[in-house]
């Protein structure tokens, strides 16, 4: 069963530093639900949660554990409607166990929106069988 709230298509090979993704929203998105009926516009949580999907799956793909922890600066400056596809650009800095994402969503033409997200790294993850094995 698909996913109908990923609005995420495609991530792009970057940078280490660097996530670059593709998404495309789609017409029938659970998204446009009653937002707003007659005139559908992509709500500002759906793009935060499609570039928070982007992280999880580059941070998946390294074996990397992260917990996002807060959104800073995100701005929304100009709407989205169903049937466009946007590029997200994302760039990672870490201090220590901090990590700095700051973002760039755009369409063809603009920014749609941007800001941060700060994540904390998670060290030693422990399995539930791990565990029991140790107590």
């Amino acid at each position: 069963m698909e996913n109908r709230w990923n609005l995420l298509s495609k991530i792009h090979s970057g940078k280490f530093n660097e996530i670059e993704a593709t998404s495309f929203i789609p017409y029938d998105s659970s998204w446009f639900t009653g937002h707003f009926p007659g005139e559908p516009i992509l709500p500002g949580i759906a793009l935060v949660h499609t570039v928070q999907q982007a992280i999880y799956c580059k941070a998946k793909e390294k074996n990397e554990h992260i917990k996002l922890d807060a959104l800073r600066r995100i701005r929304f400056t100009q709407p989205v409607k169903p049937g466009e596809t946007l590029k997200l650009n994302i760039s990672r800095e870490e201090t220590g166990n901090e990590i700095l994402f700051s973002f760039k969503v755009t369409n063809k033409k603009n920014i749609v929106c941007s800001g941060a997200i700060i994540a904390t790294k998670i060290m030693n993850i422990i399995s539930p069988e791990e565990e029991e094995r140790n107590a």
